[in-house]
């Protein structure tokens, strides 16, 4: 994720024993000797390493931060003084870049993100900006590349993380930007955003064909494991004949480019205000109310009815009648959780079984995305 401000939190904020300070005006790569606990975002003493929690531990920086202050400073000239790893991105690496200007962020994109994906979400992003302020955009339009990582230069905005508000204050607050932005996108008439797939098109279940057998071979065939696989199985069963006759009926009509991951952690906010949307790397065509479901079905405490009658009356481009899809929605949007229980080579995560039962509780009670 972007993370322009993932301030929950003082665990949330760069340390300032993780800030690197430019003398000279380099950035000092030297460290001091780590402590006993590392804190989340520490960098171990060669500069290589970072701290990613319990669960993942030490985790190599696609680029250090000699090479994050010289791709700011002499590849953009930026008055760029220190920068220091944020420590929630979950996907991506982000940087916090002080300047004597304004303060920025440095998204260094995954491996697997190429030059054109990022140049296609740029131009969406920035629609989106115009029309809704609180979207933020990136500061330049071309698409740099150090190292096989393409990097992303956002400002940095002052906030607070969504998951410090109570869920019916956020989705309040969240559903006229969606309506606007859904507005927007109708209006941009886009294919699809090279490499990704819309939720309804074919092959619809690529990640549970490597991760159904992964988990199994991984955690065994016991009715532990196969009672939640058996779960998974017949969700889909069910919503590909669902997807199959909306298809056909043409009920999906209304697609274009949406936001695909406004979790909390993605919103900002300040005094209870929304002041920022980020992270827009899992943007793509898909059917909007694929989007609207998952606010919908934030938690136990967002009355899904509630979300769609406020989601009409701000605008949002849908029919009165498409209420029905939200439920079907919400759950194959707890489906699209799938893709985390396997790694890049295909092997089931060690933390797969635990994700494998949440999913399953989600699917045979009421979806919940928080």
């Amino acid at each position: 994720m972007v993370g322009v401000d993932h301030r929950s939190g003082a665990e949330d904020r760069p340390a300032e024993a993780d800030l690197h300070r430019a003398p000279d005006p380099r950035v000092r790569a030297d460290r001091a000797a780590l402590t006993e606990h590392p804190r989340r975002a520490e960098l171990s003493a060669d500069g290589t390493q970072y701290y990613d929690g319990p669960d993942w531990g030490w985790q190599d920086l696609w680029l250090t931060a000699d090479q994050v202050f010289a791709f700011c400073t002499e590849d953009r000239g930026l008055p760029a003084t220190q920068v220091g790893l944020l420590a929630e991105g979950l996907l991506n690496q982000s940087w916090k870049i002080e300047c004597s200007d304004h303060d920025r962020v440095l998204r260094v994109g995954r491996s697997e993100r190429t030059p054109e994906q990022v140049a296609y979400e740029l131009p969406v992003v920035r629609a989106w900006a115009e029309a809704v302020p609180v979207v933020v955009a990136a500061e330049h339009q071309d698409v740099p590349v150090v190292d096989g990582r393409v990097l992303t230069l956002f400002p940095y905005v002052e906030g607070f993380s969504g998951l410090s508000m109570a869920s019916p204050d956020r989705t309040r607050e969240l559903i006229p930007v969606v309506a606007a932005m859904h507005r927007v996108s109708l209006g941009l008439d886009l294919a699809q955003r090279p490499g990704f797939t819309s939720i309804d098109e074919q092959p619809r279940w690529p990640d549970w064909t490597v991760a159904r057998p992964a988990v199994i071979d991984r955690f065994g065939s016991g009715a532990e494991i196969l009672g939640p696989v058996t779960v998974i199985d017949r969700a889909i069963e069910e919503l590909d004949r669902q997807l199959d006759d909306w298809t056909r009926s043409g009920r999906l009509a209304a697609r274009a480019p949406i936001h695909g991951d406004l979790n909390p952690r993605n919103q900002l906010y300040l005094e209870d205000s929304l002041v920022a949307i980020i992270d827009t790397d899992d943007l793509r065509v898909d059917p909007l109310v694929w989007e609207v479901a998952n606010l919908a079905y934030t938690d136990l405490d967002v009355d899904p009815g509630r979300v769609w009658r406020d989601y009409l009356e701000a605008g949002g481009p849908l029919e009165a009648a498409d209420e029905d899809l939200l439920l079907p929605f919400a759950r194959l949007g707890v489906l699209g959780e799938l893709r985390w229980l396997t790694d890049a080579d295909g092997a089931a995560i060690h933390t797969a079984d635990q994700t494998l039962f949440d999913l399953a509780a989600a699917l045979t009670g009421r979806p919940t995305r928080d």
